[in-house]
């Protein structure tokens, strides 16, 4: 028997031991603009765990550790959600998380209709013989590497509907990519995914959630003012400044709002006064 054949006997049972699995988490290693107009990207680690072949979750990992790190009944850092949302998925549906400041928003949609175009082009990434597609979706034109080494029809984010897992995605304007980091089976979750812990969800429409993102924009420290969220600023030394000029931090956050604007769906994109 030679090396190819037990190569592939090694696959074959590794993809039947991951379908006989109770629960997958696939961790992405995620590259971003927060801003279309700059070359520099964000980076994070995001963990999809998929509890059966009609749900899974994808969110970012620091947020799963701020979550448990809350539920362990510590004081926690409350993670903004850097990449856009976290979601919740079925074969019905799909719910985006968005966390504003302290508060967390709900809103449900339909899972999207993929239309996906399998190309005959394949090449080995890692250890996984991959095939690509393409995929044209809310403004944005998409490619990605799929393996039927591991016939589990996800991805990361909404990427899903291909003939095998996602390995690699990315669009065309370099703005998004995600490659696979690791891949573990059975993971252990004692905090069953990202669940916001105990707070209270708002659920809402796109319409309500834009007006919401254009309100904090308008008075994007109204909160602190008003003493319900703490905030300590600092000079160039380091030193507390007692007298705040709201009006120039309000100016100035406005500015980092308006370019920090580039969520991977573009019809998300907030049209900021």
């Amino acid at each position: 028997m030679n090396l190819t054949t037990l190569t592939n006997i090694a696959f074959l049972i590794f993809a039947t031991q991951l379908l006989s699995a109770q629960k997958i988490r696939v961790t992405y290693h995620l590259k971003y603009k927060t801003d279309s107009l700059q070359s520099a990207h964000k980076e994070n680690d995001m963990l999809l765990d998929i509890y059966s072949s009609d749900a899974s979750r994808f969110y970012p990992e620091k947020l799963y550790k701020s979550d448990s790190i809350r539920k362990n009944g510590t004081s926690g850092q409350y993670y903004s959600l850097d990449f856009n949302h976290a979601t919740i998925r079925n074969k019905a549906y799909l719910k985006k998380y968005y966390r504003v400041l302290t508060d967390v928003y709900e809103i449900t949609e339909e899972m999207p209709s993929l239309e996906w175009k399998i190309s005959s082009d394949k090449k080995k990434i890692g250890e996984y013989e991959c095939q690509s597609a393409t995929l044209k979706y809310k403004n944005r034109q998409w490619t990605a590497w799929f393996t039927q080494d591991i016939p589990i029809s996800e991805g990361p984010s909404f990427f899903k509907g291909l003939p095998g897992l996602v390995i690699w995605v990315h669009d065309d304007k370099n703005n998004y990519d995600f490659s696979l980091k690791k891949l573990t089976k059975d993971f252990y979750d004692p905090y069953n995914g990202i669940d916001f812990n105990s707070e209270n969800i708002v659920k809402i429409n796109k319409d309500q959630l834009n007006k919401i993102y254009i309100n904090y924009y308008l008075d994007p420290y109204k909160e602190a003012k008003m003493g319900k969220i703490k905030m300590n600023f600092v000079d160039e030394k380091g030193n507390e400044v007692k007298n705040i000029n709201w009006n120039e931090l309000t100016k100035n956050k406005q500015e980092v709002i308006k370019r920090n604007n580039n969520p991977i769906e573009l019809s998300d994109v907030v049209k900021y006064p």
